[in-house]
């Protein structure tokens, strides 16, 4: 940093609006100056950097060569820098905006409602959904590339880089056909009896229900291990297996999928709907837009 030149932004600012006009009257007018104050602050620029920058011909102000490779490094780091500036403006739900937003697909079903009331106030916001590779994606929400994340959680937790907003807490069930082998309601013997669909979105091998059957040191056989809750009831018609889901999209589908419904014969804990976005965009007003809207939609407080 000591060796970077102690310039005036505002001969760069000059320096690149006049090497894209090539017109002293044109960037006087762009920058909102007088012709005097334009030729004056060129002058300022020229003996601080040793160089005409700029040479009149046929009426153009045209780049020497030095000025041709001095606007390969200043033109974009002031573009970068407008840009900068630009994300502490108020945020503007008008003007076009992407939103991108990491989800499971069950998250996804569950965020429905709201996006579509957003996307139907604000013409011109996009939201892309990408999928959800891991629990968090903490990374991804530091360095931008996901704005954020939409999972779930099984208990309270604390990381000192993320922010979090629970919106919603659902319990399990465990799911079967009519046709299911065993006609009574489940017992812990018969639960662990029959062959288990496993939901893992992030290719675990255990889910929760697998932790609560080993603190009974008991275990279950897992003959289906899928990443997709909507897709998971689906495989149960004519089967004799079982599949404990989140509660609140079994009851949409077990009608139409001729499915019994019950508790499961053993202690789960519930889950929790949550958006996570990353603490050093607590100040971002896109995220904060976001937010807002996301709790006056579900009416959750502050």
């Amino acid at each position: 940093m000591s060796k970077l030149p102690n310039l005036d932004l505002n001969l760069l600012k000059l320096f690149a609006a006049l090497y894209e006009n090539s017109s002293v009257t044109q960037t006087a007018e762009q920058l909102n100056l007088s012709q005097s104050a334009c030729s004056h602050a060129l002058t300022r620029l020229r003996e601080r950097l040793g160089d005409e920058l700029f040479v009149r011909v046929n009426n153009r102000m045209l780049a020497t060569a030095h000025a041709h490779r001095l606007a390969q490094t200043v033109l974009p780091a002031l573009q970068m820098l407008e840009r900068g500036l630009q994300e502490a403006r108020p945020f503007d739900a008008n003007e076009p905006h992407t939103l991108t937003i990491a989800t499971t697909d069950y998250t996804a079903w569950c965020l429905r409602p709201f996006i579509s009331q957003l996307i139907g106030k604000f013409k011109n916001l996009h939201v892309r959904f990408v999928q959800l590779e891991e629990r968090i994606a903490e990374q991804a929400l530091e360095s931008g590339s996901l704005d954020l994340v939409c999972g779930f959680a099984h208990q309270q937790e604390f990381s000192e880089g993320l922010m979090q907003l629970s919106w919603f807490e659902d319990a399990y069930v465990t799911a079967r056909c009519q046709s299911h082998p065993c006609r009574q309601e489940l017992t812990l013997s018969t639960f662990v009896a029959h062959p288990h669909i496993l939901i893992a979105p992030w290719n675990e091998r255990r889910g929760v229900v697998d932790k609560a059957l080993a603190k009974l040191k008991k275990v279950r056989t897992i003959a289906v291990v899928t990443p997709h809750v909507l897709v998971a009831p689906t495989l149960l018609p004519q089967s004799n297996m079982l599949l404990t889901m989140p509660r609140h999209y079994a009851l949409q589908v077990c009608d139409r999928l001729n499915l019994q419904l019950q508790p499961p014969p053993l202690s789960v804990p519930n889950y929790q709907l949550k958006l996570y976005w990353h603490r050093t965009r607590k100040n971002d007003p896109k995220i904060g837009w976001f937010v807002d809207q996301f709790r006056d939609f579900h009416q959750l407080d502050d």
